[in-house]
This record gives structure tokens, C-alpha cells and sequence, in this order.
């Protein structure tokens, strides 16, 4: 099973109500001479690390939820779906929202449906524990300050969450594997992807413009190009900034950028945040393929791509196409045989039947991640804390697990309530605790871990 430690792009198909326009409704603006608001605004995105077993994961969430002492605060109602495979190189928003200031113990997620697609295309329906109710626990509390934005990561492991119960009959279990990263005061240094319409466009200074969400046009963003940022025509061709009209839907590319002050400049609306774009596609026609690199580039800048449908394309590396990997940008020595990637961009029908197809590239994925393995067990004496290891009595044997200094320890438990997902500390580890552990076989001695996720349900 494939694991990635990748930076994910954040896909913005967004969801952002907030009365303190910390990501500004079109127009409007100026200053206000109100007091220090008693809210605070709260962002949640979702992400993914999915599972090679399945062509698809429908998950439709209704509902999110911040519990404390405020009571309850809902920061989302509705229906929303979500292909979890859609997320392996990006993480997209299900809510952003206000709420009173103050200390939270608990993020509670309301889902309604899972369908599971195979290979084969046959759909399945896991029954969902505890109703769909799924309640996140980070250690202690954590802080909604007035005025600030709290972002709250929430990773949906599909690798670790299901599981087939019987071989060949393709019968699945969903147990949520769920971790949870909270950020105060920031946003995460990630790719991010907003679609939308331009709304305006500015003179000063150049390559800068307004863009309204496509779900939700009273929600806009300010973009600026980077300084080498590409953009590209509805057809995959590389254009100025110039080419840019108002109206035209585009997809943008990029991070965010933060300022803790009120900066209205010459746009009118607040860009505390802001965009910064590094590949702007007009026209929204670009799609995504995955696939292997079968040859190197030649030189008319062009390789093939074996898609994960077993078909051939050819792509083409254009003035502007970007290549990015978990370290950042890369170049096109990247491009080698056999690295996984994802390629955005234009295709091109072949003009002679049986010719591949083109695909001009606007961005490239690369898929410099690693291979996790799995072990399965009971944790047995002795655990030792000084190194951060233990016993796992698996099916095989005794093995020794020593755990990486960020190794995320997650407990889940379930009862009529809700399933409670917590992240938990090694002190927490206890023999008799039923344990699944990711990582890789050290060369020699333990295996190493990355995660390792308990399961208390039915332990007393």
C-alpha cells in the first residue's frame, strides 16, 4: 500500500462565510471604528492520504461542529460531497465560518453517506459506525482568538480507515483513521487552488486581479501573479497576463498570502488573504492525469505517460510549465522513468487514430513519497520510553517498533455516542492494546513508525 509524506495542494471548492471578511466579499471595504469583535473565524479543510485498492471514495459530510465552553458551534449544515481520492495532492475546505472566541475541546463531523467504487466500477456501502458521528480530540484545548483565523486540518485517512473484512467478496469496513492539525494564526504552506470568475482586474500593480468563488460568487479572493508565475489560454497555451479578462473563469495555483494587518490597498476588500499564483489556467478546460514517466524528455520538450488506465499520452513541456515536488520546484532532470506524477493540463485529441493524445502541461506533480508498510498486532511489554519503542505480537512473530520523533500516535473508540478519535502521546501506549503501525523495515533492528493508530473499542 502507497503512503505519500507529500506537499498536497489545497483545492478550494470553497465553502468561506465569515461577517469578518477575512477573505472579503466582492466590493465593499473601507475601515470600521467598531471594537474588538468577541468572534473569531475557523477554517476547516480536508485532506486525504487515499488507498490504491479503490477507483473512488464518496464521503458526503452535513455537518461540522466546534464544542466547548460556548456550547456548540456549528460551522457548517448542508450537504457536501467529497471524493477522498480526489485529495491525495490536495486538501479542499468544508467549512469557514465565525464563532464565539474562546477554548474548545472537541471538532465534531457529521457524515451521511460512503460509497466506495472498486476497480471494477461496482459500488459498495460500508455501514457507518456510531451513525456517522465522528468526534476529533486534540491533547488539552485549543484557542479561537477574537479577530484571528483558527485553520484546522483534518486528514481522512482512506489507507488506514478501510478495511476489506472479506477477501475476494469485496466487503469493506470503515473504522475512521482521522488526524487532526490545528494552526493558529496561519495557513498551511501547501499549494492551494482557488476556481472562480474575474471579477476586476487592477492597473497597479500589474498582474494582480479580483476572483469570486465558482460555488459561492460573494466570496473573492485578491490574486497576484507571481513574478515567474505562467499563465495558460483555455486550449493549454502559454499567454501574458494580458490575455486575462473580466468574466473569464479560471482556475489559480498557488499559496496564500497572510498579513496581520488590515490591508485594503487599492483593491477596496481586505487582503489579510491573499493570493499568490504561480500557474493561472483560463477557461477551466485543463484536466488532471496520473500516471508513470516512461521516457525522458526529448528534444521537442515531449515524454509519454502511462496513465494509471494503462493508456499512453504524450506530454508536452511548454514556456511556463511548472514542476513541483515535496521540497518545492524542480526542473525537468525530475522527469525520469519510472516516477509517479500528476500532470494539469490541455489535451489534445490525436489527429490519426491510434496516435496518443497530447497533454499540454501547465503543472507537474511529482510523486517523490515513499512506500509505508503495515504491521498489525497486540502491544506486549516492555515499552520503553526513553527510545520511544515497544513489542507488537503480530501474527508472525514479535516485532520490535521504534517510533520517528513526529510519529502521530491516534486512539479511536466507539460507542452509541460517536466514534472519538484522539491524538494521544507514547505514555498513553499500554499493553493489551490492539495496534496497527505504518512505516518502513529498518535496515537493521525495529521497524520503524511513522503513525501507529490504537483501537479501544470494546477495551475496558
Amino acid at each position: 500500500m502507497k503512503q505519500l509524506r507529500f506537499l498536497r495542494p489545497l483545492r478550494l471548492c470553497v465553502l468561506l462565510l465569515t461577517s469578518a471578511f477575512l477573505i472579503s466579499s466582492c466590493g465593499g471595504g473601507g475601515t470600521s471604528t467598531d471594537p474588538a469583535p468577541a468572534t473569531g473565524t475557523v477554517l476547516f479543510l480536508l485532506t486525504d492520504a487515499p488507498t490504491d485498492e479503490l477507483s473512488a471514495i464518496y464521503l458526503k459530510v452535513t455537518e461540522a461542529t466546534l464544542i466547548g465552553g460556548n456550547g456548540q458551534q456549528t460551522i457548517f449544515s448542508g450537504n457536501k460531497t467529497i471524493n477522498l481520492l480526489d485529495l491525495e495532492y490536495y486538501n479542499e475546505p468544508i467549512a469557514f465560518g465565525e464563532v464565539l472566541a474562546g477554548d474548545y475541546t472537541k471538532i465534531r463531523l457529521q457524515i451521511s453517506d460512503l460509497e466506495l467504487v472498486d476497480k471494477d466500477g461496482r459500488s459498495t456501502f460500508p455501514e457507518l459506525p456510531a451513525n456517522g458521528k465522528i468526534d476529533l480530540l486534540d491533547q488539552g484545548r485549543f484557542t479561537v482568538f477574537p479577530g484571528r483565523t483558527l485553520v484546522v486540518e483534518i486528514d481522512i485517512d482512506a489507507n488506514k480507515s478501510i478495511h476489506i473484512v472479506a477477501a475476494g467478496k469485496g466487503t469493506y469496513q470503515f473504522r475512521p483513521v482521522v488526524k487532526v492539525n490545528i494552526m493558529d494564526g496561519g495557513l498551511p504552506d501547501k499549494l492551494a487552488r482557488f476556481e472562480g470568475m474575474v471579477t476586476e482586474i487592477y492597473d497597479d500593480p500589474a498582474g494582480k486581479f479580483l476572483l469570486c468563488a465558482a460555488d459561492f460568487t460573494d466570496v473573492c479572493v485578491v490574486v497576484y501573479l507571481a513574478n515567474d508565475g505562467s499563465v495558460f489560454d483555455a486550449e493549454g497555451m502559454p499567454v501574458s497576463f494580458a490575455d486575462l479578462q473580466v468574466n473569464d473563469f479560471v482556475v489559480a495555483i498557488g499559496r496564500y498570502l497572510q498579513d496581520d494587518t488590515n490591508n485594503t490597498q487599492n483593491s477596496g476588500v481586505d487582503e489579510k488573504f491573499a493570493f499568490e499564483a504561480i500557474v493561472i489556467e483560463i477557461g477551466g478546460t485543463a484536466s488532471q492525469v496520473k500516471g508513470s514517466v516512461a521516457n525522458s524528455p526529448d528534444g521537442n520538450d515531449q515524454f509519454d505517460l502511462v496513465t494509471e488506465k494503462n493508456t499512453v499520452i504524450t506530454v508536452q513541456l511548454q514556456a511556463g510549465t511548472k514542476i513541483i515536488g515535496k521540497d518545492g520546484e524542480l526542473d525537468r532532470s525530475a522527469l525520469v522513468i519510472p516516477q509517479d506524477v500528476e500532470i494539469e493540463g490541455y489535451v489534445v485529441a490525436a489527429v490519426v487514430a491510434g496516435d496518443p493524445d497530447t497533454l499540454r502541461a501547465a503543472l507537474i506533480i511529482v510523486d517523490d513519497g515513499l512506500y509505508e508498510e503495515k504491521l498489525s498486532g497486540i502491544i506486549v511489554d516492555p515499552l520503553e520510553p526513553v527510545n520511544m519503542s515497544f513489542v507488537l505480537a503480530t501474527g508472525i512473530g514479535d516485532r520490535c517498533v521504534a517510533l520517528n520523533d513526529d510519529a502521530l500516535i491516534v486512539f479511536i473508540s466507539e460507542s452509541t455516542d460517536g466514534t472519538q478519535v484522539r491524538i494521544g502521546t507514547f505514555t498513553d501506549l499500554n499493553d493489551g492494546q490492539s495496534a496497527e503501525v505504518y512505516g518502513q523495515s529498518g535496515v537493521v533492528g525495529c521497524f520503524l513508525a511513522s503513525d501507529v493508530v490504537v483501537d479501544l473499542t470494546g477495551q475496558p
